[in-house]
């Protein structure tokens, strides 16, 4: 079984034990050897010392511990420990190798289950449910950090994660530029020797700690933050005249620190923008390295003097002040992409009054803002954003394929794609962000049509002081894409062609295809949901398409059936109870009884980008609720006119006059309905609807035609009386009761004569259907003139004034059909 096995079991599995010890890694013994004894290529590997030494080097980068690792495999080496090299190229391919997948698995943590389908939960399990939501939510903020640290992993490219980067700041501390981390002793004494050779010695060691490298006389003290000034020990044995001239220097070297730090501190993740920052401070410290080797040359040449070299840097001072005082509000605060542009741009301008610090302000600002202004360029100009690290002011949400949306993409589209990020925004640029976000906004819908972005004379945004330079910019771009955008969707697109198209059908201005097709639907309509046909209704509809005037619209093919699993009213209330109390009754899935077709009927509209962005979901949704609430009432005033035809038939019968009170009854609700019709259709939809063409003709850019579209749809759902619940739902009682009185006509067989025995209880029977049709319409005037006086809204008062003369007709109707009773009861022999 061992049969490959130089040394014995039980000192091979102690070798093993001791190297996984010091590798610090997640491999068991047991796995080891069942490799071993699995692998029959173990023990046939022939390599030199050299190659061997290289993958224990290979092995001490993956150990939680180098050095460690190192000295355990030195001892074991020394000892002539058997097999040593096989059982290093063995961990390492079981460590380093990528199929380490095989032989250990994640351990994942089961999910917390609250609950199952089998029982429904009691007051019992309540306290149980509780423990098991806290401990998840105690769960939950511990992967807090990881998620973030997920969210940077996203960032960076595919090769990362098979990319051995060594974290040489802790491994290799003397590769630094800034002064070791542990604190060193002063070594030398200072005692005997003369003031003159005491300032030869202590301007070498100035120039040293200048450029970060601690003394034998003036040593450096440990900092406890990262951007935290150092502090510096000098030699109790040096000149009192000398060491309070060096004091006076020594913020240089703390200040030289700070900004050395900063810049080491930045890695490869921290975003183009602070490249960009540590790139330009570099260029500054070339510099300061220059004049440092200037005057150590003076120095050598014994022309230096600490007085002249107190001269010399009295003027860096001031600059390395400015550098570590920005890199430390900087790195305090953590803070990147535009957030950075933010700070170096209040900076220049509080340093208005000091040229010298402004101009070294000024260009770090200059020289960050570069790959941030890239990106602005490429946004404005081309509608792309190019954004590795996620520093710019626009965020781009999409994940994918414009042709796998769901169907209410384009509703979100426009506000939930391209999203601003204040965070992010450089304050110089804050005014402009509306406009920069529609420039892009309006250019990536021209590219996503296949359209080219043509355009020539594109300028180069600079920062300057000045907002007027890249103002004009910015202007520029954003006059050229809302109009490229505008033309696209007008002209190459009909956009004015399709809201015409959307008129005739949802607003019922097609009158020959509505007439046609509710004629041809009719039968089908009156079932019941669940027994309806679809594809029956889909044929019909194109059926009445291509035999009425709507064959000349270019657009009939989208249009489509929808049968709604709820009626008009539960819809608008569901939308109207949003964010209130009443919201949770509507989310609850009540037994109300089934609906028929004509209730749960719709029209709907396949729309192609990029007209889906003003036809979007939700603005179809809104024609559909008015469509529903013209059509339904359009139904109830053809069954009115078919009582109508029933009542022309009863004329001929001699019982005529028994029917009276129910043909000035049908006349009074038909006068209703149509008024009704006639204040949507004429008094409302129209004249929007013209103001909304000729507002169309005056815009600018896309987000006005959004406005304007927007504004048309809620003034039409408003004053066709659909956003009021209390108003709503009396006009559906008004309908509803219609509805009743043509059903109950039409059960009495009207269209036949009538016995003299059921003769009394027909007349009761209409009359309770007058009474209630007359306080249903008391009760919408009502409502309609609360309203008004409320709103101040004349178009309701309209409507008002016509239903008011219906009512006024109904009382002096009931007046002489009173006084005819008392009449007759007169006449009546005692």
């Amino acid at each position: 079984m061992f049969q490959n096995w130089i040394l014995p079991k039980d000192k091979m599995q102690s070798t093993i034990k001791e190297l996984l010890d010091a590798l610090g890694c997640s491999l068991e013994a047991d796995t080891v050897l069942d490799y071993i004894q699995n692998d029959p290529n173990y023990g046939n590997s022939n390599l030199s010392v050299k190659q061997v030494n290289e993958y224990a080097q290979r092995l001490a980068l993956k150990a939680s511990n180098a050095k460690v690792f190192l000295k355990k495999y030195e001892e074991l080496k020394n000892r002539n420990t058997d097999n040593l090299s096989d059982i290093i190229v063995l961990f390492y391919k079981l460590v380093c190798d990528e199929k380490k997948s095989r032989y250990s698995k994640p351990k994942v943590a089961p999910k917390p289950v609250l609950g199952d389908n089998k029982h429904q939960i009691t007051k019992e399990d309540v306290p149980q449910i509780k423990d098991k939501l806290l401990k998840a939510v105690d769960e939950s903020k511990k992967l807090v950090m990881k998620s973030f640290e997920e969210k940077e992993s996203k960032l960076r490219p595919n090769w990362y994660s098979s990319l051995d980067l060594p974290n040489w700041q802790k491994d290799h501390p003397a590769m630094s530029w800034d002064f070791p981390k542990e604190p060193l002793p002063i070594i030398a004494s200072l005692a005997g020797i003369p003031v003159p050779s005491q300032e030869n010695i202590i301007i070498d060691e100035l120039l040293y700690v200048f450029s970060g490298i601690s003394g034998n006389y003036i040593v450096h003290q440990p900092v406890k933050d990262t951007y935290d000034p150092r502090t510096f020990l000098i030699s109790d044995d040096l000149d009192d005249a000398l060491k309070q001239i060096v004091q006076q220097m020594l913020p240089l070297a703390s200040n030289y620190s700070i900004v050395r730090r900063f810049l080491e501190h930045c890695d490869m993740w921290s975003g183009q923008v602070l490249h960009a920052l540590v790139a330009a401070i570099e260029i500054l410290l070339k510099d300061y390295y220059t004049m440092i080797a200037q005057l150590e040359t003076e120095h050598i040449s014994s022309n230096l003097s600490l007085q002249k070299l107190w001269y010399f840097v009295l003027p860096t001072m001031h600059t390395m002040q400015v550098l570590a005082a920005i890199v430390t509000s900087i790195g305090k605060s953590d803070l990147r992409g535009g957030a950075v542009l933010t700070v170096l741009h209040d900076k220049t301008n509080t340093l208005m009054g000091d040229a010298r610090a402004q101009e070294i302000s000024l260009f770090l600002t200059e020289r960050s803002c570069r790959p941030y202004l890239s990106i602005l360029d490429q946004w404005i100009h081309k509608g792309t954003i190019v954004d590795p690290f996620q520093e710019f002011m626009i965020e781009d949400n999409e994940l994918i394929n414009k042709e796998e949306l769901p169907v209410d993409y384009s509703a979100d589209y426009w506000e939930k794609r391209y999203c601003v990020q204040r965070d992010r925004v450089p304050k110089f640029l804050e005014k402009f962000t509306d406009i920069i976000l529609r420039t892009g906004k309006y250019l990536n819908v021209i590219s996503q049509c296949g359209k080219p972005i043509t355009k020539t004379n594109t300028e180069e945004i600079k920062y300057s002081l000045r907002e007027q330079n890249y103002g004009a910019i910015i202007q520029k771009a954003y006059a050229f894409a809302s109009k490229s955008l505008l033309e696209l969707l007008l002209k190459e697109y009909d956009l004015m062609g399709r809201l015409k198209s959307v008129k005739n059908y949802f607003l019922m201005s097609q009158g020959d295809f509505i007439v046609q097709f509710m004629d041809a639907t009719e039968q089908e309509l009156s079932k019941k949901i669940d027994d309806i046909i679809p594809s029956k209704l889909e044929s019909l509809l194109g059926l009445c398409l291509r035999l009425s005037a709507a064959s000349h619209d270019p657009y009939n093919e989208d249009m489509r059936v929808e049968l709604l699993p709820y009626d008009l009213q539960f819809q608008m209330f569901k939308i109207l109870s949003i964010e209130t109390e009443e919201e949770k009754e509507y989310k609850q899935n009540k037994d109300c009884p089934p609906l028929t077709g004509i209730e749960t009927f719709s029209f709907g509209m396949e729309v192609k980008w990029p007209v889906s962005l003003i036809l979007n979901h939700k603005a179809i949704a809104c024609y559909q609720m008015i469509f529903r609430h013209l059509f339904y009432c359009k139904h109830v005033e053809r069954l009115l006119c078919r009582v109508w035809l029933y009542n022309k038939v009863v004329k001929r019968f001699s019982e005529a006059r028994l029917y009276a009170d129910a043909f000035a009854l049908r006349q009074r609700m038909l006068s209703c309905v149509q008024h009704l019709q006639y204040y949507m259709c004429v008094e409302v939809i129209e004249p929007s609807w013209c103001q909304l063409i000729h507002s169309l003709d005056k815009v600018n850019n896309v987000d006005e035609v959004l406005e304007r579209h927007n504004d048309f749809l809620e003034s039409c759902l408003g004053d066709c009386m659909l956003t009021s619940p209390q108003l709503l739902k009396a006009v559906t009682t008004l309908c509803l009761v219609c509805v009743q009185f043509c059903t109950f006509i039409q059960d009495t067989g009207c269209a036949g004569g009538t016995t003299s025995g059921s003769a009394d209880s027909f007349s009761r029977s209409v009359s309770r259907y007058g009474l209630r049709f007359t306080a249903a319409l008391l009760s919408v005037l009502a409502i309609i003139e609360r309203m008004a006086r409320d709103n101040n809204t004349n178009k309701l008062l309209n409507i008002s004034a016509r239903l008011n003369f219906n009512t006024y007709y109904v009382k002096q109707l009931e007046k002489f059909c009173s006084d005819d009773k008392l009449l007759e009861a007169e006449r009546r022999p005692s």
